[in-house]
């Protein structure tokens, strides 16, 4: 960390989080920790470069067994007293599980259809050895029998479900009686997709998770607007329809590291497959992860099935890719490549879409030759979205938000700094994104934003007076890492833009009133705002107006 970061009031770096929270560097006691929101799961790339799920634990309470969302099974749910006993992190938060004989279970209806899952506990024993079963998907895809011990151990199973049994349950069964003097203790339930156990993550609700994204190296905080894709079967070409073609699932590894990609085996120019669906907008992006098996490709066609119009296509040939209107790819490891095209005329509401991943027609494929695909999406935006899995049906993930309430005494009152570094990607939109200090109300509020994917707007409101609001055009032209810093005293209004003076506003002004720190505009004031996908790097509050040297120098890439 900088120096001069180190004299800020408020410093957010992307490293610790847990449900609801995402940490802050400073202050040290935990008083500006940012509060996090996202009512739904989300997917990032972790720090090994692969696709995963946010929270990747699918069980909820997975440490508080007496709550309802643990269900039973068979004669019953075990009785358990949760808080009973010190767990293997040191805290009292091991659970009692006793019962009556065997045939107790214990259980969340968490399997996915056509995935591969590991379900991993904690268990030890108050005295000698006890049996206890474990499962997935009602045992019929996997199951176990554990003797446990009066040592902790994390004991797991996995196994690919191929269609959901008893509801899809995991969990575990008792095999004997369980008795208050002569029990198992229980500590640490995690379901997750893939063949191992991932390091454990404690849930509760399972929501309010953030996202750090390792999408060029460093982590970032992942924020974006909701968004819905459309489309059923991501993950599973052989639930599209396929025409002139021949599906061969779960035949490779897939982004998320698990061997879940399919490969499409062309027999012509025309082979593809598709799938139709109803939107509720007037825009659509369709994208798919893509790796080249016998050197061919493929392309991406939107159409509008209700006036039989193609509205765009995007071409993907080898490692070449050309893009059409509106489209762009991205390089993922292992020859792995995510390209996307998005369609923003020619569609309204109510009108059925089909979207299309052929052959390359401009190689002549050849019969027989292949690609392999993975995550396919149709969202309702106009941009690229992170990937949202969906099976049977749609799926929505919700908008994220951070920010920060009741910390007047962190924000400069009559002078001050907002410094934010974010990765900046989408410059051919109409949605704006902001930055912003407030009491959360318009009457008192100050921001900078990103208009229109490239304009800087800096405004700002006291006691419901508007004081300024001046926009300048082409401060972010391309997509890229961005440094800014918004200064602020009585008479002096500054703003520096990769070490570079964008606005130097002399006019006397009034400073409102500030209490909140945004970084993403769905919380409080900014309800209403629709903002575009962020990464944020870095962000920080000073209690001082920095001087024009430092500003350039925290700023500068």
């Amino acid at each position: 960390m900088s120096d001069l970061l180190n004299q800020a009031s408020l410093v957010y770096i992307p490293s610790g989080y847990k449900e609801d929270t995402a940490y802050s560097v400073i202050p040290t006691d935990g008083s500006g920790d940012l509060t996090f929101t996202r009512a739904s799961d989300g997917t990032r790339v972790n720090s090994s470069g692969l696709v995963e799920n946010v929270p990747w634990n699918l069980f909820t309470y997975s440490e508080q067994f007496e709550n309802s969302d643990w269900l039973f099974g068979g004669l019953g749910k075990p009785t358990m007293t949760d808080n009973f006993a010190e767990a293997p992190n040191g805290t009292m938060t091991a659970s009692k599980m006793e019962a009556a004989s065997a045939g107790y279970q214990l259980r969340q209806n968490n399997a996915q259809e056509n995935t591969q899952m590991n379900l991993s506990v904690w268990l030890r024993t108050n005295t000698g050895t006890k049996t206890i079963q474990l499962f997935i998907n009602n045992g019929s895809t996997a199951s176990q029998n554990i003797t446990v011990t009066t040592t902790w151990t994390r004991y797991e199973i996995n196994g690919f479900v191929t269609s959901l049994s008893g509801g899809g349950r995991n969990g575990l069964n008792t095999f004997e009686s369980l008795t208050s003097s002569s029990y198992i203790l229980v500590w640490g339930a995690q379901t997750n997709t893939g063949t191992t156990a991932k390091p454990y993550f404690p849930t509760t609700d399972r929501q309010n998770v953030p996202r750090l994204t390792y999408e060029g190296g460093c982590p970032s905080l992942l924020l974006e607007p909701q968004a819905t894709a459309l489309n059923t079967n991501s993950e599973n070409a052989a639930g599209w329809t396929a025409v002139g073609s021949t599906i061969t699932s779960d035949s490779t590894t897939s982004p998320s590291g698990v061997q879940n990609a399919d490969t499409i085996t062309y027999s012509s120019s025309g082979s593809r497959i598709q799938q139709d669906f109803t939107i509720s907008d007037t825009k659509a992006t369709l994208s798919v992860f893509v790796k080249s098996n016998s050197g061919d490709g493929a392309y991406l066609i939107i159409r509008n099935n209700t006036t039989a119009t193609n509205l765009v296509t995007v071409a993907f040939t080898g490692e070449t890719f050309t893009a059409g209107a509106g489209g762009e790819t991205i390089s993922y490891a292992n020859g792995w490549y995510r390209i996307s095209v998005t369609a923003t005329s020619g569609i309204s509401s109510g009108n059925t879409l089909r979207a299309y991943i052929y052959s390359d027609s401009g190689q002549g494929v050849v019969s027989g030759s292949s690609v392999y695909v993975w995550g396919m999406n149709c969202t309702n935006t106009s941009y690229l979205q992170s990937y949202i899995p969906t099976t049977s049906a749609a799926v929505t993930r919700v908008a994220d938000a951070a920010y920060k309430t009741g910390i007047s005494s962190l924000i400069g009152q009559s002078e001050g700094t907002m410094f934010v570094e974010f990765k900046h990607s989408i410059t051919n939109t109409t949605e704006d994104t902001r930055f912003i200090l407030s009491n959360n109300t318009y009457d008192n509020w100050l921001f900078f934003s990103i208009e229109n994917g490239t304009s800087l707007r800096y405004y700002m409101t006291t006691a419901g007076v508007n004081l300024l609001d001046t926009t300048i055009s082409n401060v972010f032209p391309t997509a890229g890492v961005y440094k800014v810093a918004l200064a602020y005293q009585d008479d002096l209004f500054t703003i520096y833009v990769n070490g570079v003076q964008k606005v130097n506003n002399t006019n006397s002004t009034t400073i409102p009133a500030m209490s909140a720190f945004l970084l993403s505009g769905k919380e409080g004031i900014t309800s209403a705002v629709e903002l575009v996908n962020k990464q944020i790097n870095q962000a920080a509050l000073f209690k001082t107006r920095l001087s024009n040297t430092e500003l350039a120098a925290l700023t500068t890439i």
